[in-house]
């Protein structure tokens, strides 16, 4: 990896994933210079490693980043895992910053105004301000659950999942019921003799209602803007 000499910068953006790009360009409009800081060989996040058949659950026209349209004249489609990486590589190509790729941030500390940003290999810069836009996603979590050790089945983390294929005519269980792991249910449903595990019992909301996808229906609403999180850590009087 290229050797990174200490100089400061304005911004250290952590992750070169939808997030970081977003910051990337709210800091542009006003002023800043971000370096971005990914840690892949390319500015898409962790969309690249995804299961082939993974489309967004939410349309096109709701998916955009600031100041770029989501491409395609069907703005009610559910953009597929590739057109995400397609749309995530333009506009990372469109911003006037630096962005470096195989670049993995190792630590970050304090040093007098500023923040040391370490780099795998043994490079350093120092920013004036970081943001951690790295995600989730990078080193999912396998927990150790009982009895795993001798169980003769194959165990398989979501992360790792890419079609179908290899489990048809097989019993499989999926536990957890996030967006992940119900995609992932369905479609194995085709294929093979599917349970799903979940801690309670799981009620779905229909993804159309009356033709328009729930994300119209709260953009419609205003709910989309509401400072819900807010509301729900609000105490009781």
């Amino acid at each position: 990896m290229e050797h990174i000499d200490v100089a400061v910068i304005d911004v250290a953006v952590i992750g070169g994933g939808q997030s970081g790009l977003a910051t990337v360009h709210a800091l542009l409009r006003r002023g800043l210079r971000p370096v971005v800081l990914e840690a892949s060989d390319r500015a898409a996040g962790s969309w690249p490693r995804y299961y082939d058949s993974l489309t967004l659950f939410s349309p096109a026209r709701y998916s955009s980043l600031p100041g770029m349209p989501f491409p395609g004249a069907d703005r009610d489609r559910y953009p597929h895992r590739d057109e995400v990486v397609a749309y995530l590589t333009a506009y990372a190509d469109r911003l006037d910053a630096e962005i470096r790729t195989n670049c993995r941030v190792t630590a970050v500390r304090r040093a007098g105004e500023a923040f040391e940003v370490e780099l795998e290999g043994g490079g350093r810069l120092s920013g004036r301000a970081v943001v951690a836009a790295s995600g989730t996603f990078g080193r999912p979590h396998r927990p150790a659950l009982p009895g795993l050790e001798g169980y003769a089945g194959q165990v398989l983390h979501a992360a790792d999942y890419r079609s179908p294929a290899p489990f048809t005519g097989r019993r499989v269980v999926v536990v957890g019921a996030g967006n992940s792991a119900v995609q992932i249910a369905a479609e194995l449903a085709a294929a093979a003799r599917v349970t799903l595990a979940t801690r309670a019992l799981v009620k779905f909301a229909a993804q159309r209602i009356l033709g328009r996808d729930l994300h119209f229906w709260t953009a419609r609403t205003g709910l989309d803007a509401a400072p819900l999180g807010r509301l729900l850590a609000r105490p009781p009087a």
